[in-house]
């Protein structure tokens, strides 16, 4: 079976945004990502998707695992990868995604490629020059410190400050009125994925590294696509090609996803409004969260938490959000036990992680000292220190 084309991908993705009930307020846009597996001998599966373009502030952090910190779309997509992953686990006597390795750890089957559907390009590196070909003059005198460009090395920029700097790390957000958060830009994360796979620390303890192999975007015109797939091809691999071979264990590499575009619309981008109002639309404080196959398959959160819930239950774990890191957490440890490991119960979040040898050592030739993303901001292990009941 052919490789689907990118426009085929799309058409699905908006397909299934299409039939669930979500939509943003009036006049507010957001932004789409999902993951889509394609095989030779299967049909195409959208196994996830997102919608967002918030992020909680540092200030608002919270230590039992049970809040989104970043709800940005592509985000929410991968988390949600990572989610039917994990479940695929325990259908895999029928799944035609994924197989075990002789009663180890499970990979992809042969012939199957994963996509990553973005609305638009991803924050940070990889949208600089499509962000500032639609800048006013105003805005650009504010965010170029290009005659200043003194970024130290081993350190991440604002938002978009020292925006004609390339190549370099970006946390959250790109507005310069907003206040700094600790997550690093879509644009590195995406780039992390390259080297250590979707799966994230807490499912390489099951799953083979899993990579993304073609990247489409919406919203860039026929003008604009040569100079963004050049942005993109630095800044979600180029820019890693330093990183040690050597230092890369078994089943990891730099995998060199393909840029693609469409030319569908999305129905609630930013430039879908703005060509129908006649003042700008502003952003949807709202994201949808949606994973295939799950028994709870979608669910809507605001600031991190899900929208509906009385303030009196927020922290109830039967309102968790899906894909927070408790919920993912409780889920390893599900699979975990269905293999045979069992979770250690007093076992913390950050221990679990850390104890998947293979990947940390691989984290550590991504961003530990004199790596390529050796400024990767972190938001610290007080974080991470919840046990699966959720206590900390």
């Amino acid at each position: 079976m052919a490789a689907p084309l990118p426009d085929e991908i799309v058409s699905l993705v908006h397909t299934q945004y299409a039939a669930l009930k979500f939509r943003p307020p009036s006049r507010q846009f957001t932004v789409l990502a999902a993951f889509v597996l394609s095989s030779e001998t299967s049909s195409t599966k959208v196994i996830s998707l997102g919608t967002g373009s918030k992020c909680l502030p540092a200030h608002k952090l919270q230590r039992g695992g049970d809040i989104v910190h970043d709800s940005h779309a592509e985000i929410l997509a991968r988390r949600g990868a990572v989610r039917f992953f994990l479940e695929e686990i325990g259908r895999v006597v029928a799944s035609v995604w994924i197989e075990r390795e002789d009663e180890g750890k499970f990979r992809l089957r042969k012939g199957v490629r994963v996509h990553l559907y973005i609305s638009t390009p991803p924050c940070g590196d990889a949208s600089t020059r499509y962000l500032a070909s639609f800048q006013d003059e105003a805005m650009a005198a504010l965010k170029d410190s290009g005659l200043r460009s003194d970024l130290a090395a081993g350190t991440a920029a604002r938002g978009r400050d020292n925006y004609l700097l390339y190549g370099v790390l970006r946390t959250k957000p790109g507005r310069a009125d907003s206040p700094p958060t600790l997550s690093m830009s879509c644009s590195d994360k995406i780039a992390s994925w390259s080297v250590l796979g979707v799966q994230g620390a807490l499912a390489a303890r099951v799953l083979m590294p899993i990579y993304i192999d073609e990247v489409i975007l919406g919203e860039v015109s026929e003008g604009m696509r040569d100079t963004v797939r050049a942005d993109c091809e630095r800044a979600l691999w180029k820019r890693l090609q330093e990183i040690e071979e050597s230092a890369l264990r078994t089943g990891y590499s730099l995998h060199r996803p393909r840029v693609s575009f469409t030319s569908f619309p999305f129905a609630h981008a930013k430039s879908t409004l703005s060509a129908c109002l006649l003042d700008n639309p502003s952003s949807c404080n709202d994201s949808l969260c949606w994973i295939a196959g799950s028994l709870k398959s979608s669910e809507v959160l605001i600031n991190g938490l899900r929208r509906g819930v009385p303030p009196k239950h927020l922290w109830n774990p039967k309102f968790r959000p899906l894909l927070s890191k408790i919920a993912l957490f409780g889920l390893y440890a599900q699979t975990a036990s269905a293999l045979g490991s069992p979770h250690k119960p007093n076992e913390v979040y950050l221990a679990t992680k850390r104890d998947s040898v293979d990947y940390q050592a691989v984290k550590r030739a991504l961003i530990g000292e004199g790596a390529p993303f050796a400024g990767w901001v972190r938001s610290g292990s007080s974080w991470e220190e919840f046990q699966v009941d959720g206590s900390y």
